[in-house]
């Protein structure tokens, strides 16, 4: 049978409905397709590499500004420690400042603060305690006695208080007396159990008990101050020298001073007795110079300046 054009359209049409639209192989491709689009959905988005680069810069920044700060704090400690030692070295040769080597060697040998052999508190402070025990040592050093019995009786009078004035007030003739007399101090004991009482009753009513006040009143000059220790009953021009000797070190007005008696020694074993020069050899340090004149005073009594003789 012969088959028209259209039949043959209409069987071809009825063909291709009949037939799958989708090949096996199509199947497994949109299957596939449906589970990458399900991966996609699932699967978080990729990093954001600019959010990423501002955290790592914005952590090295901070472990930057850390570093800083640690080197900062090292470097402050570094110069705060170098500083400390600074002040350590400085306050360990300002005893040494200027001194020349004979004149150190002189100190470190034969020189001290005066009385910081004794009981006394603070030797080297000018508090009224320690004052008022170099004008005692002065007064009980300038009488016609050995320099060992002066030594010790002014021991005996510091152990016994007399440096504080509110002991030595309150002390009776006959303590004094007492105190004096252990210290060896028998040949003009009662004399100077009266002096001391007679010094107690001046420093209360003319200076309140301090002789800081004396020096005040003095406005720090030498001769006044001299003229001032003249008023005290047994302290002549002998034992006013051995307290400017001997308070030079905390009252530094009355530096540069030597003993006369010491300027001598000083010749003799080859130092000069120039004060200016000793002073600035000293590096006009007041504690160097009184230790300087110590030194000199210990030279002196103990008949030593042929051994030092240059």
């Amino acid at each position: 049978m012969v088959q028209t054009r259209a039949q043959e359209k209409d069987a071809t049409s009825h063909s291709a409905l009949d037939s799958p639209t989708t090949s096996p192989g199509n199947t497994h491709t949109r299957k596939r397709s449906q589970g990458t689009i399900q991966d996609a959905l699932e699967s978080p988005p990729p990093p954001n590499k600019k959010a990423k680069t501002e955290r790592t810069s914005t952590t090295a920044s901070t472990k930057g500004n850390k570093t800083k700060q640690q080197q900062r704090a090292k470097d402050e400690n570094d110069g705060q420690s170098a500083a400390d030692q600074k002040q350590n070295n400085n306050n360990n040769n300002n005893n040494n400042k200027g001194n020349t080597p004979k004149i150190q060697s002189l100190i470190d040998k034969h020189g001290s603060l005066p009385l910081s052999h004794t009981a006394l508190e603070s030797p080297s402070s000018p508090a009224p305690e320690t004052l008022l025990a170099l004008l005692l040592n002065a007064m009980l050093s300038s009488a016609r006695i050995s320099h060992e019995l002066a030594a010790r009786t002014a021991e005996e009078v510091i152990k016994a208080g007399y440096h504080r004035l509110e002991t030595l007030r309150a002390s009776t003739w006959e303590e004094r007396t007492g105190v004096l007399t252990e210290g060896g101090y028998a040949r003009y004991r009662e004399k100077t159990a009266t002096a001391l009482g007679d010094l107690a009753e001046l420093l209360e009513s003319e200076y309140d008990g301090d002789l800081n006040n004396l020096r005040k009143s003095a406005h720090d000059s030498p001769t006044k101050i001299r003229a001032a220790l003249k008023e005290i009953k047994q302290l002549g021009d002998v034992g006013i020298d051995i307290f400017f000797d001997t308070a030079q070190g905390v009252w530094p007005c009355l530096a540069p001073f030597i003993d006369p008696r010491s300027k001598k020694t000083a010749d003799a074993i080859g130092i000069g007795s120039d004060e200016g020069v000793l002073w600035k050899e000293v590096g006009e340090d007041p504690v160097q110079m009184c230790k300087l004149a110590s030194a000199l005073t210990s030279i002196r009594l103990d008949k030593k300046e042929a051994e030092l003789q240059s």
